[in-house]
């Protein structure tokens, strides 16, 4: 999933454009597996969905998409260091949520973890050197955590009795209609752009959507939430280390403390939490 800042940034065009497509291509290849699993089974894993079901998956395909809009909008005002940064402080989020929703434990390593993590981010976004065009990007970065958050809770809910390749199926499309209805509206074109372009976006679907993002919706069946965004908040080192080698951003002292202070608090969390397994 760290590359797919990189993708977005090689992809000149609109960030609906670059969302739709994302979750098109995210779509079509769930879908594709999904079917072929049902026929070599000769199940249809859709009969497992039930209407107090449905409600939820067209909430997760809406933080989905609008998690992807914001976030990929982000990427034009800030740098990637900050938006990656700012759009996986879910893990707080999450852990209150869970709490209330689930009845899931903070421990108090997972509260250490994540506050050192957060703390690792901050130093990150403060070393960048802001401007109102950055606070902008930082802002719609933090619209994009608060969206991915309702997206894994969504997820931790389903997951329980919804296998993998049904849920991803399902909120993938249900996302990709959201955006492309959204596109259409605002009057953005979806054609006119270079090979290149599409290339990097075909790239995007691929790998950090429908193999990066199908593995989180996969562990979410087996670990809570707040453990699978824990993990995710080593994303931004590795966001920061692919755009100073692909894009000149050179990270800053800063950025370096930060990305230590986020694998630390990753370790922490996850190391010694208790946060693993559902139900520990």
């Amino acid at each position: 999933m760290s590359s797919a800042a990189l993708f977005i940034r090689l992809a000149d065009a609109p960030p609906l454009i670059i969302a739709s497509y994302r979750m098109a291509i995210g779509a079509s290849v769930m879908l594709g597996i999904a079917m072929g699993s049902w026929y070599r089974h000769g199940t249809n894993y859709l009969s497992r969905i039930t209407k107090r079901d449905m409600p939820i998956i067209v909430i997760s395909a809406i933080c989905l998409s609008m998690h992807f809009w914001a976030w990929i909008l982000s990427l034009e005002y800030t740098s990637v260091a900050s938006s990656v940064v700012l759009v996986t402080t879910s893990p707080f989020i999450l852990s209150i949520a869970s709490r209330g929703l689930f009845k899931e434990p903070i421990h108090r390593h997972t509260v250490i973890g994540t506050g050192i993590g957060i703390v690792g981010g901050g130093v990150i976004a403060i070393g960048d050197s802001g401007s109102g065009t950055a606070l902008a990007g930082d802002f719609l970065a933090f619209l994009g955590a608060l969206s991915v958050a309702g997206y894994m809770l969504a997820g931790r809910r389903l997951r329980s009795h919804v296998p993998s390749l049904t849920y991803n199926s399902l909120v993938y499309t249900g996302a990709t209609f959201i955006l492309f209805a959204i596109t259409l509206i605002m009057e953005v074109s979806f054609t006119g752009y270079s090979a290149e372009t599409y290339l990097w976006i075909l790239i995007l679907g691929l790998v950090p959507q429908a193999i990066g993002h199908s593995l989180l919706n996969w562990s979410l069946g087996h670990v809570t939430a707040t453990t699978v965004a824990i993990a995710v908040m080593a994303e931004p080192v590795l966001a920061t280390g692919a755009a100073a080698i692909f894009l000149s951003e050179t990270p800053s002292l800063s950025t370096i403390l930060g990305g230590f202070l986020i694998l630390s608090g990753i370790y922490t969390a996850i190391k010694h939490g208790r946060t693993q397994k559902l139900g520990s």
